[in-house]
């Protein structure tokens, strides 16, 4: 699949707490990735993703278009590949879609010292990268990753402020009604509301702080649809000072009964629909 066909269907809108690694197919690199993946689990990552290493049954390609896309961190070796003494065409390739479609911030390069002065191709003269000595460090690797997460902290705040900035009147009273709620009774649809607060959830989209998600009941029975706050929209919701409410305190709301109740009965009807 084509990169452009991938992203426009399977990009998703929360990323998986995984760095990506940009590494040739080589033996002689293994102990990079290893050094790399148990820096990323010590600072708090599930896993470093290398491909190859996965054993899905998607195409290769389909696997590193969603690692680049939905990984936290990407990291680049650009240090010469051994076979052909020059960096790996395939990890230029990688590097070449993650510029395209992440934020400079999310991409971290890296390549051996004793190279530093051999000529880089024309289009990545000019980015930033990190020099190591001829074997990775723990150190090396740890200080490039929170350096990376820093500016990532940064950014986001800055992203957070922008959003929340954006904010019109509807917006806020969604998130201060409904997005304040417990997750499990925070999402909704818009089936009932006016044409003002619907341009308003599709500015919460584009914002980011909303995502869409729908499903086809089996056999064609039915459909459901539901508006969901994304993590972004919690620190959204952090950040104009709305604290999320606990599933305790929200049942000591007027609102809870309702909510409860439509809840269950639509798990009720749809219960009833698909035993038909």
């Amino acid at each position: 699949m084509y990169p452009k066909h991938f992203f426009e269907r399977f990009w998703e809108s929360e990323q998986k707490n995984q760095l990506f690694i940009g590494l040739p197919f080589d033996n002689e690199v293994n102990n990079t990735f290893n050094v790399i993946n148990e820096t990323a689990k010590k600072l708090g990552f599930e896993k470093a993703f290398r491909v190859g290493l996965e054993t899905e049954a998607n195409s290769i390609n389909d696997r590193i278009f969603d690692a680049i896309a939905n990984s936290k961190i990407l990291i680049f070796d650009l240090s010469d590949d051994t076979r052909t003494k020059e960096i790996n065409h395939n990890v230029i390739y990688e590097l070449g879609i993650a510029n395209a479609i992440r934020e400079p911030f999310d991409i971290v390069l890296m390549r051996k010292k004793n190279e530093e002065k051999t000529k880089l191709p024309f289009d990545i003269q000019g980015l930033h990268i990190n020099f190591f000595e001829q074997e990775v460090t723990e150190e090396f690797i740890k200080n490039i990753i929170e350096s990376a997460m820093k500016n990532q902290e940064w950014h986001k705040s800055k992203r957070v402020q922008v959003a929340a900035e954006s904010l019109d009147e509807n917006g806020l009273t969604l998130i201060s009604s409904i997005g304040r709620r417990p997750k499990g009774y925070n999402h909704f649809n818009s089936s009932g509301f006016d044409y003002n607060t619907k341009m308003s959830v599709l500015r919460l989209v584009d914002l980011g702080i909303l995502k869409f998600a729908w499903a086809i009941w089996p056999e064609n029975k039915g459909y459901e649809y539901a508006y969901h706050w994304t993590p972004f929209g919690y620190e959204v919701m952090k950040h104009i000072g709305l604290k999320q409410m606990t599933l305790e305190e929200f049942q000591k709301t007027p609102e809870y009964p309702q909510v409860k109740a439509t809840s269950d009965s639509f798990v009720a009807n749809k219960k009833k629909v698909l035993d038909g």
